[in-house]
């Protein structure tokens, strides 16, 4: 089995990237790893992993994490953003062009949340998609 969580990824910031909807709202900021300084508001990607094995295949599935951050003085604009990126990969597996293994669904979870981080001047928009890729 191949661990495809790093396709994933790359998959995702590249379906991310070429959404209009998204890139009206972040321009480009789609990361799996933050520049310093960048600026907002911006999205960020991480992923969870776990093999998986039936009688005559195997492959993994993911957890994706998109989060979401914000400067804006209320909450709506890190639930925009949010709600921009699980409508581009959300049952849209057209979309996610993996480098290895062949991806079986990306379906959101129904797992979200938003809230202030400590900093008290940033927004977080969370939510988790899954991702099966044999």
């Amino acid at each position: 089995m191949v661990d495809s969580a790093a396709s994933v990824i790359k998959a995702a910031v590249a379906a991310l990237k070429a959404n209009a909807a998204v890139t009206t709202l972040v321009a480009g900021r789609v990361f799996s790893d933050v520049p310093e300084a960048s600026t907002f508001p911006y999205i960020v990607l991480s992923i969870q992993s776990q093999p998986f094995a039936a009688n005559d295949f195997s492959g993994q599935s993911h957890t994706l994490k998109i989060q979401t951050f914000s400067r804006d003085k209320t909450i709506g604009g890190a639930l925009l953003v949010r709600a921009a990126a699980l409508t581009a990969l959300d049952r849209n597996e057209q979309a996610l062009t993996l480098d290895a293994g062949t991806l079986v669904k990306c379906e959101y979870t129904g797992f979200s949340d938003a809230f202030k981080e400590d900093d008290g001047r940033t927004w977080q928009g969370y939510a988790e998609l899954e991702v099966v890729v044999v």
